[in-house]
């Protein structure tokens, strides 16, 4: 029998996980048999369940290649779902997730490792006049419309996709999130290093001025980070002594303002996942208390020249 092993949690025969993965979307799951899973057999569960209800949405796979039952008796459901089948419908999953909308064309291929991928419609004011706004991008020959394009979805992207999916508010304003955007620009390039030229020819403001060279344009981008950062100020997000022990978790760490922003911008977390990293437990009222100090560190560093 096929085994699927997690280090630090139980060792759960895959066909197992994938005869609960049909029991649940049948109604006939064990609610003692799904608690019972570790954390990582459980997020393999919930994996499971999520591509064979994508598999009957899409047609991938019929009722009969999951289950079989005899009409009108209301005898139990029997598992028919092999191994294989289930690995391959998963492979099927990933590729059909990875792969662009027909709207962005074919030459964007699908390509698991990019990760998630949000469609973006770029636009342009239309030539001859001030302020019509029209669709930009590629058109290829015979279509209507311009093509349109996809970028890497962020950790603002999936918050706010989470937001809208219960109904609440989003978030963060669109000039928070160009701010953390703008940010996390500024860092990764000036990270990267110069480039191997002696000099960028550009023009300061688009206006007067020489060639920029590359150690200018590096001590500017040094500066508009520092300057970002002192707005950022000292401030701390989360502070142990103003929380119960038995409210933030075990081992809770002060989380400074400064900390919490390049946990999200740079590193991609959520406040679930920085919270955890400092030792708090991830509850809804500590998680809005992370939104409210990161939404408001966003705001002092909006307006830089």
């Amino acid at each position: 029998m096929s085994m699927m092993g997690f280090p630090g949690g139980r060792v759960v025969p895959a066909t197992v996980l994938a005869e609960l993965a049909v029991r649940e979307l049948t109604g006939t799951a064990d609610p003692a048999a799904t608690r019972g899973l570790s954390g990582r057999d459980r997020a393999q569960f919930r994996s499971w369940v999520e591509v064979l209800d994508w598999a009957l949405s899409t047609r991938a796979v019929t009722r009969g290649e999951l289950w079989a039952r005899r009409e009108g008796s209301g005898g139990p459901v029997e598992v028919v779902l092999s191994l294989s089948k289930m690995q391959a419908l998963s492979q099927a999953y990933v590729m059909a997730q990875a792969r662009a909308p027909e709207s962005c064309g074919p030459e964007i291929v699908a390509a698991p490792a990019r990760g998630a991928c949000r469609v973006i419609t770029m636009r342009q004011i239309r030539p001859g006049t001030r302020n019509t706004i029209e669709e930009a991008g590629y058109q290829g020959p015979g279509e209507a419309r311009p093509r349109k394009a996809v970028r890497a979805a962020d950790v603002f992207d999936r918050m706010e996709a989470r937001a809208r999916a219960t109904g609440k508010p989003v978030p963060f304003t669109p000039g928070q999130i160009a701010m953390a955007r703008l940010y996390r620009t500024l860092v990764e390039r000036h990270a990267a290093g110069g480039v191997k030229l002696s000099s960028l020819e550009g023009r300061r403001g688009g206006s007067g001025g020489g060639a920029l060279d590359v150690t200018d344009l590096r001590l500017e981008e040094a500066r508009r980070i520092a300057l970002l950062r002192a707005r950022i100020g000292e401030g701390a997000a989360m502070v142990v002594r103003r929380v119960r022990p038995s409210a933030r978790g075990p081992g809770a760490s002060v989380i400074l303002d400064r900390r919490l922003v390049d946990a999200v911008c740079l590193e991609d977390l959520d406040p679930s996942a920085v919270l955890l990293a400092h030792g708090w437990a991830p509850k809804g009222e500590h998680r809005e208390r992370l939104r409210r100090a990161l939404g408001a560190a966003l705001e002092r560093m909006q307006g830089y020249p």
